[in-house]
């Protein structure tokens, strides 16, 4: 005859209560995440100082404008940018919206590129531009952030006065277009272009044969490019040269010159720091060092630029 303890010890050593169960889970998921964290925490640490270390001492200084948004403060929009300029020689020198006072100072911007010894600028995505800047539609835009376009805009002004090499990515081209006095044409109240466009498998654009984009790529018709935009440029700015054109007739990429004529300005709606084909589109981050290290060259000894 089998006793209650015998019962007992028949029973499985894992039938615990439910509650039980759940909080040796939750505990688990806890431990994990904390793991996690810890993880990313120690990567955005070393990874800066690692790419930078691959880094000649006497590399181009790019500036890099970072938005004050989440995904900026925790380096998921830097870290492509920190593989791909260190890949072409150029070292990223990280510069946020507030760097130059609230309301944005013009001349404090001017004298963080002397300050921070400003080679290039690099203008990565994010956020709408705000509309009230070249007269769109304030109740159709994402993510604006007004302090982030005022120093942006005062960044593109300063770099270009001193013909400095400039490359707009995504919301970069369209705001080197505003701050030279274009407009913005939104996609999101396009439904049909739309699609076409805020989709990670790409899609074709044309190149114009006689931009600097094609002399740079060396194509002027690409099949795939990583596109994720829900704006383009509208009106190119006065001087401003329309590089290429993708689906549904929209601007791609745009380009200008200097206040001097001698200086490099680029901007693309699409994202050659995302794609697979490097070998053909990291070719305009190796172009943008290029340029900036001769910007170096030119100012070094009296900071007086010579010609190019």
């Amino acid at each position: 005859m089998k006793t209650k303890n015998d019962e007992k010890s028949e029973t499985p050593a894992e039938a615990k209560p439910p509650a039980k169960r759940l909080k040796r889970w939750l505990r688990r998921i806890a431990i994990a995440f904390v793991i996690l964290i810890g993880a990313f925490v120690l990567f955005r640490l070393v990874y800066p100082v690692w790419t930078n270390s691959r880094v000649p001492a006497d590399a181009p200084r790019i500036a890099f404008s970072l938005d004050n948004s989440l995904l900026g403060r925790v380096g998921i929009t830097d870290t492509p940018f920190q593989r791909v300029m260190a890949a072409a020689g150029g070292r990223l020198v990280t510069l946020r919206p507030d760097a130059a006072g609230e309301p944005v100072d013009p001349a404090a911007v001017e004298s963080l590129l002397e300050d921070k010894r400003i080679d290039g600028v690099l203008l990565p995505g994010g956020g709408d531009v705000d509309p009230n800047l070249y007269g769109g539609d304030p109740n159709a835009t994402m993510l604006v952030h007004r302090l982030r376009d005022d120093f942006e805009i005062a960044l593109i002004r300063a770099a270009r006065e001193k013909g400095l090499p400039i490359l707009g990515i995504c919301r970069g081209c369209q705001i080197i277009n505003v701050a030279m006095g274009g407009t913005v044409r939104n996609l999101r109240l396009e439904p049909e272009i739309k699609k076409q466009h805020l989709v990670l498998r790409g899609h074709a654009v044309d190149i114009a044969p006689d931009s600097k984009l094609a002399e740079i790529f060396g194509v002027t018709h690409m099949e795939k490019v990583v596109s994720t935009h829900g704006n383009c440029v509208a009106r190119p700015a006065p001087g401003v040269r329309i590089a290429a054109t993708g689906p549904g007739d929209t601007i791609e990429a745009i380009e200008a010159d200097s206040a001097d004529n001698k200086g490099w300005i680029i901007g693309i709606q699409w994202h050659p720091e995302m794609t697979l084909d490097k070998q053909v589109q990291h070719k305009i981050f190796n172009t943008l060092v290029d340029r900036a290290r001769k910007i170096r060259a030119s100012t070094k000894g009296n900071g007086v630029q010579k010609d190019l």
